[in-house]
């Protein structure tokens, strides 16, 4: 397998958008080369500069098993990438003057009220305290309102916490359950910390979808598709993708080789609830449970119509989502004194804005950019950024579970580093 065979490239005035040419298409040579290797499946990758495209490129498979080539249109999984969509249709609605950041969520989910908390993070589920105070909505967007994230087995036999085991026990994140539903199994269980005091990367994206149901009076699905998706023109994106047939398959690290997920090379095992049979296969049918934190799909061009919204000051084509002062105040660092404890994943020198990461110490981070750049990532290897200085974004969307040696921010290190210099 030759590079040229697994390559579908487009670059348009790279280089009068600042851009080496040459350097560019060597980033589709990197990732050739570890589809020959089985490091990787496939990527699509957009590059975009004062909201013109320098690079757009399919490299590789959509499915291993089949050889379906990756194309530019191929359909993603966007897992944690549809946080920031769920944030923003939520600022929408506060723009329209229906809610104030300091509001509290029980104003409008009134089973969230007397809320008790953890004595500490890993205390047992029984031993708790009051909350200090009610979390507010502006704890949902920046991730201080206490609430755990869920992660681990559907039996909670390998989750991060007491309260994560909690969460997987009751079946939180059942997805033939609404979001109606999984707030009403939500508001028993404790909060992890008190609200304001933490951030902890937790489920609050999916009550954030639920106020915007709530305030708006229509499912969330129909609200992103009238408010954003819609008038973005995104038209790729939703719950469900609507050629099923353009879905990437999810691929895992099975022994010493990338298999896709189904019934000829299993599933992941142990795996979290996001790779479970049930969620891997369920994003072709239309599932009850749309959520917050995961569950849209989309494509790179998709997703870049989206990133370049924001980047434009709300934006896009003659057609406002969000005002200018809206976006700037969601882009900028919300957490002040808060630290993101154990990172993990996410890299130190980081901040959080309203649903969004923000760059604030590039050197700290490790990686290349501009201080005030905002971006996210999915639990399949997807990314995206929006360098306001640079007045560049970048989608770069894969379906991995794991890619050794690739872990996650081997790849974003290595995407930035790549790209940034390309720039003349």
């Amino acid at each position: 397998m030759s590079a040229e065979t697994v390559i579908d490239a487009l670059d348009t005035r790279a280089g009068e958008l600042g851009f080496d040419t040459g350097r560019l298409a060597y980033i589709d040579q990197v990732r050739a080369a570890q589809v020959e290797t089985g490091e990787m499946a496939g990527i699509v990758t957009l590059i975009a500069r004062h909201g013109k495209i320098a690079h757009y490129s399919a490299v590789g498979y959509a499915d291993l098993a089949s050889r379906a080539r990756m194309r530019r249109d191929t359909v993603f999984r966007l897992y944690a990438m549809t946080r920031p969509i769920i944030a923003t249709a939520l600022m929408t609605l506060y723009e329209d003057g229906a809610f104030q950041l300091a509001d509290p969520i029980s104003t409008y989910i009134p089973g969230f009220a007397d809320l008790a908390v953890l004595r500490t993070p890993e205390s047992p589920i029984e031993d708790i305290v009051p909350a200090a105070r009610q979390p507010r909505i502006h704890d949902l967007l920046r991730h201080t309102a206490g609430f755990a994230r869920g992660s681990g087995r559907p039996d909670g036999s390998d989750a991060d916490s007491t309260i994560d085991a909690a969460y997987l026990k009751a079946n939180l994140f059942d997805p033939d359950s609404s979001l109606a539903d999984m707030m009403r199994t939500l508001a028993p269980l404790p909060l992890r910390h008190q609200p304001g005091t933490t951030w902890e990367y937790g489920i609050s994206a999916d009550i954030q979808a639920r106020l915007v149901e709530i305030l708006s009076g229509m499912p969330i699905d129909r609200f992103l598709e009238q408010r954003i998706f819609g008038p973005l023109g995104m038209k790729d994106s939703g719950y469900r993708p609507r050629d099923p047939s353009r879905l990437a398959a999810i691929h895992w690290w099975k022994g010493d080789r990338l298999v896709p997920c189904g019934t000829a090379h299993g599933y992941p095992e142990p795996a979290n609830y996001l790779l479970e049979r049930r969620n891997i296969d369920s994003y072709a049918r239309d599932n009850a449970l749309k959520g917050g934190s995961n569950g849209l799909v989309g494509t790179v061009m998709d997703y870049w119509r989206f990133a370049q919204m924001l980047l434009n000051g709300g934006e896009w084509e003659g057609r406002r989502i969000l005002g200018r002062p809206t976006v700037d105040y969601m882009a900028r660092d919300h957490l002040g004194p808060i630290t993101i404890p154990n990172p993990g994943n996410i890299p130190s020198g980081m901040g959080f804005g309203l649903g969004l990461g923000v760059m604030k110490d590039p050197v700290a981070m490790g990686i290349l950019g501009s201080e005030g750049q905002i971006f996210w990532f999915g639990g399949s290897h997807a990314l995206f950024w929006i360098d306001p200085k640079e007045q560049l974004v970048v989608v770069a969307l894969t379906q991995h579970t794991a890619m050794p040696p690739l872990a996650v921010n081997i790849f974003l290190s290595q995407m930035r580093a790549m790209i940034y210099s390309a720039l003349c």
